[in-house]
């Protein structure tokens, strides 16, 4: 596989962002998960003292599983659900299903042709379809200086960091994403102590939370956001940026994202979240 083109110039920045925008304002926005989250008592989580721990849910008991999944998009729900025990070749399966579903959307195209009206992409949507696997479930691991090809360090890849989550001691590391956050909460997993801040205009909030007693101080969280949308933008920003925050204009609000390379190799992602 030809190299990863990155260093993107800041006119595709601009036009992505049109796009992401728009698709969010006609889509999102819209959409019955995101409009129920409007119905979550966010601010009861501001005004709670200091030394107050938290005895209560950020998602209430009406917000149930059939109104977060859809059953005509089960792979995003199986995937969070089966990730953590699944064996290799079980994990190969789900990530295949994912990909195939996230291939045939209209917003995958559509950010390809963006790229391609550029010529970033000198071949066809099928190299545009290995970068996108490789960026997101290339295998690496936390520590640089094993080698790659050693299979007796645990191995991870972005996916796993930003949607499943990791466990680093008594520190969870990831976990960016909110149906995720939801499947945790809602089966006694994860506990919530204290909500940092709230974007005023969209559901992105900084939090701090506990999941099986390890935690996690500060991480942000663009609640309501379907998995593709997400991780086509992250995308993005990998391509448009080395190292560095990319913003996105969603809906008129100016939002940053950071995604970070793995330090000793450019070709897959280490993490990547929306900076608040």
């Amino acid at each position: 596989m030809t190299s990863i083109p990155r260093n993107l110039p800041l006119s595709i920045l601009e036009e992505l962002s049109i796009l992401f925008s728009d698709y969010f304002v006609q889509n999102i926005k819209v959409d019955h998960r995101y409009q129920l989250l409007n119905q979550i008592q966010w601010s009861r989580y501001l005004t709670a003292s200091k030394d107050e721990l938290m005895h209560y849910p950020l998602f209430p008991t009406f917000i149930t599983p059939d109104r977060i999944f859809s059953e005509s998009h089960d792979i995003w729900k199986e995937i969070l659900l089966q990730w953590e025990n699944a064996l290799s070749p079980t994990r190969q399966e789900l990530i295949s299903q994912l990909l195939e579903h996230l291939y045939a959307s209209p917003l995958f195209y559509s950010v390809y042709e963006r790229l391609q009206s550029y010529d970033i992409f000198s071949e066809n949507i099928e190299a545009y379809r290995r970068y996108f696997r490789q960026i997101w479930f290339g295998q690496y691991t936390w520590d640089q200086f094993t080698p790659t090809s050693s299979t007796s360090t645990p191995r991870t890849c972005g996916f796993q960091h930003v949607y499943i989550g990791e466990k680093h001691g008594t520190k969870i590391k990831g976990l960016h994403y909110w149906k995720r956050y939801y499947i945790l909460e809602k089966t006694g997993r994860l506990l919530l102590e204290k909500i940092h801040k709230i974007h005023p205009d969209l559901h992105i909030s900084s939090l701090r939370f506990k999941v099986d007693n390890a935690v996690k101080p500060y991480g942000t969280i663009f609640f309501g956001l379907p998995m593709d949308f997400e991780m086509l933008i992250f995308f993005c920003a990998f391509l448009v940026g080395v190292n560095r925050e990319v913003s996105f204009f969603i809906d008129g609000a100016q939002t940053t994202v950071v995604c970070y390379d793995v330090a000793t190799q450019s070709d897959a992602l280490a993490t990547a979240f929306f900076k608040y």
